[in-house]
């Protein structure tokens, strides 16, 4: 009998991070469990971005941590869609979902403090911090969303790519759902100054991502 020799990939790094996630996630709801009971509902209910979304609360602790689970897991999947589109990079596994985390993180950051930046210039900081503090919400909870999808891929079934293609599909139609609704909601300001959208969009909604991916491929 011939002896076949199986490769083994070791995921020991992959479930830190996922522990990660999950333990950020409850302290975030030890600090706060009624807020974060608000959050967890945020398809179902605009209850969330109503009661917290005046008063700077983006930079509170609490979506400081809800920001981090979103770099992790968003981070782990992009690493995944990579694996199953077999793109060789030549780099160690953990390296390379280090890199990812890292080049998302600060793309993440960047475009926060710009915006904050152009809304001081413009004198529309109270504007920009609801929108901010709207899109980083349903963002965080996309990361959110994406846990359980990252274990389903890692632990049980590995994706097809026609599969993951029609995921990211969906993923792209919730985050543009996301932005029209903030787009809907500011409609007129939008409307006033529509040269000055355009701009944004090109400039702070559309080539970020597009450096982030060529960045990492």
């Amino acid at each position: 009998m011939e002896v076949i020799t199986r490769e083994i990939i070791s995921t020991d790094w992959i479930t830190i991070v996922i522990l990660m996630c999950f333990v950020l996630l409850a302290t975030a709801k030890l600090m706060n469990s009624a807020r974060f009971s608000e959050f967890v509902m945020l398809f179902n209910t605009n209850k969330y971005i109503v009661l917290n979304q005046k008063g700077n609360k983006l930079s509170t602790f609490f979506n400081g941590i809800l920001i981090l689970v979103q770099v992790l897991s968003v981070s782990l999947f992009i690493y995944l869609c990579l694996d199953v589109l077999q793109w060789e990079s030549g780099t160690v596994d953990m390296i390379l979902y280090l890199k990812i985390s890292a080049l998302y993180l600060f793309v993440l950051i960047s475009k926060i403090l710009i915006e904050k930046i152009v809304s001081t210039i413009f004198s529309i900081e109270v504007l920009i911090e609801d929108y901010l503090f709207y899109k980083v919400s349903y963002r965080n909870f996309l990361g959110v969303i994406l846990l359980p999808l990252n274990l389903l891929f890692i632990y049980t079934a590995k994706p097809s790519k026609i599969v993951l293609i029609a995921l990211l599909v969906c993923l792209l139609i919730l985050n543009l759902m996301i932005l029209f609704s903030v787009y809907k909601k500011n409609e007129n300001i939008i409307l006033n100054h529509s040269f000055y959208f355009i701009l944004y969009l090109c400039a702070l909604e559309i080539a970020p991502y597009f450096m982030l991916y060529k960045l990492i491929i």
